[in-house]
């Protein structure tokens, strides 16, 4: 039964909208709901969307650009967001919308018609979360890169403003469940990457020609990771480009002393000679394309881990070899089926159980406020009917209890009530007020219920 099923003398009162009804921080009552509030669009790509997927993503464009577009997506379906992309996905995040006015708000925005999202809300939103934020939905199963570009996206939209301390905090709980899944399924900081999965073609390139020279496309996080990987390697002639090279080196100063720093402008030199080349850019569109080729003279090899793809294979010589996304996929899935199985098997049930406790704590520390404020707003009453006109000598010392009494039957309700048994209620009591008490006392509980649930 709904509010409207119900007429007007005798309304259904729902707990959730009366708890964020109670006091100026109401909008945490309701807690307890937070999970069923989001809305999650999620976009795998292929090679069908791929395009699409480009349009979408926010990784390639540069800050400024990056908040001004989220802003503005966030205004036109007025909510928060929370933009999100891995290296095979990427996923948009509403708060108290439905996925499809979000899908719908997107489409208009990127100008894309029928975008293919995969829509989810509540539970199965946040389960999907946790599964890619662990890395039990990637390329590689385990891969530890997703949370540490999931926690940067969380602090872009922070510092940025983009999202309230409120919404946030739905955050901490999926980084909370990724700890659990990761201890309980045996992950640690050596899991195997992207990068590490492509380890055995740096090494047989370095193992046939000795020394090599390479170039390295960007210097963030995973620009880091490959400069990591050839210096372990024993390579020493390693340029990295970057659009910033003084800002760049202080990321890892001590490492980016035993590179050449150079900018973009000056790339083309250094790629002539080279025999790896690793991207790592952030660029909404392809650099290195049919028209603009990439000026490399050996019969080399281009690892692309960009997202989106920065390389295209049209950019290259016959005689050079190309390693982007669509291998990787390949390289992937070269899993023992039985294994990743029973790792997926284990995995659904260890997160069905880190939602559940979840949801409990929420619940309980929602009702433990909800029942604090409740008790309150009824004893705040009872000081107001004890100084009325109405109430004898006797009743006086009756009616802190008594209000405390009507607390105890709100709270005890499911999740509904019809005003007209709270009222009932009131009026059966058998403590032996007089009737215009009685009738007083009823009112009051009554309007003040009206209140605050916005009814009346």
């Amino acid at each position: 039964m709904t509010k409207a099923d119900v007429g007007v003398s005798d309304l259904l009162v729902e707990l959730k909208e009366l708890a964020a009804g109670m006091d100026a921080d109401s909008s945490h009552a309701s807690e307890q709901n937070m999970a069923s509030k989001i809305c999650l669009l999620s976009l795998k790509f292929d090679s069908d969307n791929i395009d699409v997927a480009r349009r979408l993503t926010t990784e390639g464009l540069r800050l400024n650009q990056r908040v001004e577009y989220l802003q503005k997506l966030s205004s036109a379906v007025e909510t928060e967001l929370f933009e999100f992309s891995t290296c095979n996905r990427v996923l948009y995040i509403g708060f108290d919308i439905e996925p499809e006015t979000l899908a719908a708000g997107i489409s208009e925005m990127v100008g894309v018609e029928d975008i293919p999202f995969v829509q989810m809300t509540g539970s199965d939103a946040w389960k999907h979360l946790v599964k890619v934020c662990s890395g039990l939905d990637s390329f590689i199963v385990g891969e530890l890169q997703v949370m540490s570009q999931f926690r940067s996206s969380i602090n872009f939209h922070r510092e940025n403003n983009l999202i309230g301390t409120y919404n946030l905090a739905f955050f901490d709980h999926v980084i909370s469940a990724n700890r659990i899944i990761r201890k309980e399924l045996g992950y640690t900081s050596s899991t195997e990457s992207m990068l590490k999965l492509a380890r055995t073609k740096l090494l047989e390139i370095v193992s046939k020609k000795g020394t090599t020279q390479s170039v390295v496309l960007g210097f963030g996080d995973m620009g880091v990771k490959a400069v990591e990987t050839l210096d372990e390697m024993g390579q020493s002639e390693i340029i990295v480009a970057s659009r910033n090279p003084q800002k760049s080196m202080k990321r890892n100063q001590e490492l980016a002393n035993r590179c050449k720093m150079i900018t973009y402008d000056d790339i083309d030199a250094y790629i002539e000679n080279a025999d790896i080349v690793i991207s790592t850019m952030r660029c909404s569109t392809p650099a290195y394309h049919k028209n603009k080729p990439l000026r490399m003279n050996n019969s080399g090899i281009v690892l692309d881990f960009s997202w989106p793809p920065s390389i295209e294979p049209e950019a290259l010589k016959e005689h050079q070899t190309l390693l982007s996304m669509e291998q990787w996929i390949q390289l992937a899935r070269n899993i023992n089926d039985s294994e990743y199985r029973a790792l997926v098997e284990k995995s659904e049930h260890l997160i069905d159980n880190i939602m559940k406790r979840y949801m409990d704590a929420l619940s309980n520390k929602a009702q433990g406020k909800f029942r604090a404020l409740i008790y309150n707003h009824m004893e705040n009453l009872s000081t107001s009917w004890e100084s009325s006109s109405v109430a004898q000598q006797k009743d006086i010392p009756q009616l802190g209890a008594f209000a405390r009494e009507i607390a105890t039957w709100i709270c005890k309700q499911d999740e509904s009530f019809h005003l007209s048994d709270l009222k009932s209620y009131v009026k059966n009591t058998t403590r032996g007020f007089n009737s215009n008490l009685l009738e007083q006392v009823s009112q009051d509980v009554e309007q003040s219920i009206r209140t605050l649930t916005s009814i009346g």
